[in-house]
């Protein structure tokens, strides 16, 4: 390459760049002086955040949606916890409302998606009743959708368990799920109004 060309390739390519590079102070999250001070949240995401794991982990099409309101979702976690939790349809509510693939990071279940939970959780709520307390879902910082479900377990081979499930979603779809469960014994604790 000739001098004359790399002259014209650098004028042409590298000094706009060049010219347009801030200097190292002047990123948004690095003051030019004093302590440091990050860039304020919103206090509301803009905007749920769309993932493509509702496609990639195979969300049911047929009955969930990738874009819902706020509503549509915690509407979606009452009626899975519904047919789940009170009227104990294990695959009906995983086949509804829950990707086919969902990541779970339950201890008592090995491994992901609906077919290994249908199967652990089916004997698992047989016989026993769930008493729902609480439920909600909501964004954090990210957009991204959660939805958690607080409720009491009565099992006859366990006996009574606090619970709260805890998912990802995306629009009306379960893509992800957490669990903190402990025993419930009323009679060794000392606070008036544990639990519930």
């Amino acid at each position: 390459m000739h001098l004359a060309q790399l002259s014209l390739a650098f004028s042409l390519f590298l000094l706009p760049l060049l010219s347009t590079a801030r200097p190292f102070n002047s990123h948004p999250y690095r003051p030019t002086s004093g302590p440091y001070q990050p860039r304020s949240q919103p206090s509301q995401p803009e905007f749920p955040r769309f993932s493509p794991e509702y496609y990639s982990l195979g969300c049911p099409q047929n009955t969930t949606s990738p874009y819902a309101t706020q509503k549509e979702q915690l509407e979606a976690l009452i009626n899975y916890a519904q047919l789940l939790y009170i009227e104990q349809d294990v695959a009906q509510a995983y086949h509804t409302y829950a990707a086919t693939n969902f990541i779970n990071h339950a201890p008592e279940v090995p491994g992901d998606g609906t077919a290994i939970a249908i199967a652990t959780q089916t004997p698992m709520l047989k016989g026993g009743s769930v008493q729902i307390q609480r439920q909600f879902t909501g964004y954090n910082l990210t957009g991204a959708a959660f939805g958690v479900t607080y409720f009491k377990g009565i099992s006859p081979v366990e006996g009574v368990g606090v619970i709260a499930d805890i998912w990802r979603m995306q629009g009306t779809c379960l893509l992800e799920h957490w669990d903190v469960a402990e025993g419930a014994t009323l009679n060794t604790t000392m606070n008036p109004h544990p639990y519930f």
